[in-house]
């Protein structure tokens, strides 16, 4: 190993303790190895060479070496080989050993010692060079090691946190907004960020994207949101296609404004050409004690590029996630577009019951939550609603439309409604769960409905729930040869029914109701359905 020459050797109290602590390990290993107490010599300058006090291993300087030991040092700066030689200050062999670097300077342990043999010495003080340099290896990989397994310690963590983040998309559906999904990723993110403050801002549409607006502030300590998107226009200008890392905030031209931000990581959440808005993370964490007076400090506790590789990967799922989502309620859009386009093609055919689907699935969806049914539960048996009677399209307008009394023939092509509506649908995958309810809403529970006989709980919940709401909106709706029953006569008609033709629990749960029915019912308005004007087909 080379050793760097003319180097002042420092006083214990100004150099690490490290290094202190190495001088005495030597000197023990030296004692141990010779049975002999060693001194140290130092180079302070080329031909000044002085003994250090091995109590607190600092520069004597009144302290300089005999002459012929100066003469051995000299020799050992070239060769970096110990030597052993008859000692002209007193009895025996003088032995001198180089040692290493880590030490302080070119530093030389001396000692004067009798009755042995010198070659013996020399070859014991080789093997002591050599054990130390292969010591000294050992520390610096074990050093090398420790460094390394910190840095995979902290890949482990990012990598543990993205798989954690995926995991929750996994499971989460597509009604999670970013914010949510933001709330929930936070205190994953910031086990890896380190900072006092994260932060979503979202962009309203049609205000550009430097306008943006805190959807979700979170951290040990928050930063004003206001704040934070000033953050976005000040410094988002440049940046709206990657991150900016911003430390020592005091030392920038916008410090005034910007009080309360020491440091920050601003990246864009961006998918394709949609941009969504900003995620923020403000404030490296500091231990306590720290001394912002520390170059070192600083430089230790600020934002770097694995901070802001993290927050960008972060990102990219969340902006990834939103676009699936965004997709996703596209899709759902346009399948109830579909829906309500077969609607108004039944309510096309059938005038006078225009309207009834609708008034069914509000029905239908107060009637399913009073009984339990969750948010996404009552959304689906609305659909379900809706699609009821999608049946009546393959059936006859003659028959359709009769105001009188139908025949048995009549009545049995009517009743093929639930079938034709269950074939029309049965191909259509995303609406497979309405099929129990379109098939089965006219099933009693004694066995005597149809288009299969089935009684009690064999009747799908859906098509017990969409009976009694079916008959509801059937007997107090006006038609061309009747008026609509008042309510108290219907509500008896059903309670009669209660057990025979409907769900008894069913029934008494639809009385519970019906205050909210009646406000549908009365506040109920058809669509308008567009007209087109000449020359405008679009």
């Amino acid at each position: 190993m080379a050793l760097v020459t003319h180097m002042y050797v420092a006083p214990c109290n100004q150099v690490d303790d490290s290094v202190c602590v190495v001088r005495q390990q030597m000197l023990v290993s030296l004692l141990d190895t010779f049975d002999t107490d060693f001194r140290l010599v130092a180079s302070t300058d080329l031909d000044d060479w002085r003994y250090l006090a091995t109590d607190e291993l600092v520069v004597i300087n009144d302290a300089q070496v005999e002459p012929e030991v100066s003469a051995i040092c000299e020799s050992i700066l070239q060769s970096q080989e110990p030597v052993v030689t008859p000692s002209t200050i007193g009895d025996g062999w003088l032995v001198a050993i180089p040692l290493p670097n880590d030490v302080g300077g070119m530093q030389v342990a001396v000692a004067s010692i009798e009755g042995q043999d010198p070659e013996m010495l020399r070859r014991l003080a080789k093997l002591w060079c050599s054990s130390r340099q292969y010591q000294h290896q050992v520390d610096k990989y074990a050093q090398e090691c420790e460094q390394l397994t910190e840095i995979l310690s902290e890949g482990l963590e990012e990598l543990t946190f993205l798989r954690s983040m995926v995991a929750f998309l996994d499971m989460s559906d597509h009604t999670h907004d970013l914010t949510s999904l933001a709330e929930s990723t936070f205190p994953l993110l910031n086990d890896n960020m380190h900072a006092d403050c994260l932060a979503l801002l979202l962009t309203p549409e049609g205000l550009g994207p430097l306008r943006a607006v805190p959807a979700l502030v979170w951290g040990p300590k928050p930063v004003d949101g206001h704040l934070l998107s000033r953050v976005v226009e000040l410094f988002g200008q440049s940046y709206c296609d990657q991150p900016v890392v911003k430390n020592h905030i005091h030392r920038l031209p916008e410090a005034s404004e910007l009080n309360g931000v020491r440091d920050f990581i601003l990246t864009p959440i961006k998918s394709g050409s949609t941009h969504y808005g900003w995620m923020l993370a403000a404030n490296r964490q500091l231990p306590e004690g720290f001394d912002p007076s520390s170059d070192w400090e600083l430089s230790h506790y600020e934002f770097g590029t694995s901070e802001a590789s993290l927050l960008c990967t972060t990102v990219s799922i969340l902006a990834t996630h939103a676009s699936n989502c965004d997709l996703f309620q596209e899709k759902e859009q346009m399948l109830v577009n579909v829906v309500r386009s077969l609607v108004s093609a039944l309510d096309a055919k059938d005038q006078y019951t225009c309207g009834h689907s609708e008034r069914v699935a509000l029905y239908a969806k107060v009637l399913a939550e009073r009984v339990g049914y969750d948010e996404e539960a009552c959304e689906r048996i609305y659909m379900t609603g809706l699609l009821h009677d999608v049946g009546k399209i393959g059936v006859s307008d003659a028959v359709l439309k009769k105001p009188g009394r139908l025949t048995d023939e009549e009545f049995a092509e009517i009743k093929r409604h639930p079938d034709e509506g269950w074939s029309i649908l049965q191909d259509l995958a995303q609406l497979k769960y309405v099929l129990p309810g379109v098939l089965h809403h006219h099933e009693e529970v004694d066995g005597s409905g149809y288009p299969d006989g089935l009684s009690g709980d064999k009747i799908p919940l859906d098509g017990r729930i969409l009976a009694i709401v079916d008959a509801w909106d059937a007997m107090t709706s006006d038609r061309p040869y009747r008026n609509g029953m008042p309510t108290q006569k219907a509500l008896s008609i059903l309670e009669e029914g209660a057990g025979s033709q409907w769900d008894s629990q069913l029934v008494q749960a639809f009385l519970e109701v019906i205050d909210r029915i009646e406000l549908i019912r009365n506040t109920y308005r058809l669509h308008e359905r567009p007209i087109r004007k000449m020359g405008c087909g679009i």
